[in-house]
């Protein structure tokens, strides 16, 4: 997958609207964890002017919109998505207008989640009596190969004829 393709991924099948979404779900638990963290750092200093117990509200909010992200759910996708643009703008008006390459990748990463949430409700259902990976992968080990086919009968030749002599 090239560069363009990771920034902004096709979302018209299956396979790519499922990277998205994967791709959304970790950036998800990225914050959660990184938002715990800074929450306990923020908890265990002396002094603290507030933001510590309320930042695990957030990680609350990040890890269970993860979870829906996972589980394909359009109104996670959409709630992290904006979580995360009010929780941006917040620090903007707080702290300054600050640009980082983190921030913006989680967002296109939660924009790209979106897209592929929706996406992948838009397509078609899969067909009846499909099998699964397992299963395709159980078949594999139950019918030899060409190759093996081929070697198998070889040798059964060769046994042949040392018998004939």
């Amino acid at each position: 997958m090239d560069l363009a393709n990771w920034f902004w991924p096709r979302v018209s099948d299956r396979k790519n609207a499922q990277f998205a979404i994967t791709e959304a779900c970790f950036a998800a638990g990225l914050v959660a964890v990184i938002t715990a963290l800074l929450g306990t750092i923020e908890v265990l200093k002396d002094g603290t002017e507030g933001l510590g117990l309320e930042m695990f509200v957030s990680v609350a909010i990040y890890a269970s919109a993860g979870f829906g992200i996972y589980r394909r759910s359009r109104i996670a996708a959409v709630l992290a998505l904006a979580f995360y643009l009010a929780g941006q703008g917040y620090a903007w008006v707080a702290a300054g207008p600050k640009i980082g390459a983190l921030p913006l990748l989680i967002t296109l990463a939660f924009l790209n989640g979106v897209r592929g949430t929706f996406a992948y409700h838009k397509l078609p259902p899969r067909p009846e009596g499909l099998p699964s990976l397992a299963q395709s992968f159980g078949a594999l080990e139950r019918n030899p190969t060409e190759g093996e086919k081929i070697a198998e009968k070889s040798d059964a030749k060769a046994d042949s004829s040392l018998r004939s002599e």
